[in-house]
């Protein structure tokens, strides 16, 4: 499988669901260069979260990288979607803390 046909496999799909009936978190990255997307892939799976390309309703996290995408960051920003940096967003993995709501992008 290429990188490319990973992608469309990680987005083609809606957020499972747990034994439990649960929603898994859905986690979307924007912003990032090519070379990291493997990088981001393997944390996320290591977290048990599922990769989206866009922001959907059931979008918990948007983690902007360098180049963020506008229409991405104010779509959820209008849907309440937690917004971090990457920095932030691993330390949410590690700590479980939620990081303020407007973070520093530089």
């Amino acid at each position: 499988m290429t990188e490319s046909d990973g992608w469309k496999w990680v987005y083609k799909d809606k957020a499972p669901k747990t034994k439990e009936g649960k929603h898994i978190s859905e986690v979307c990255f924007t912003g990032f260069p090519d070379s990291e997307r493997s990088d981001l892939l393997r944390l996320a799976a290591r977290s048990e979260l599922v990769v989206v390309g866009s922001v959907t309703r059931n979008l918990s996290f948007l983690v902007e990288g360098q180049y963020p995408g506008p229409a991405k960051h104010e779509k959820a920003e209008k849907q309440g979607v937690l917004i971090m940096t990457l920095d932030q967003f691993k330390q949410f993995l590690q700590t479980g803390e939620i990081p303020d709501r407007s973070p520093s992008l530089s």
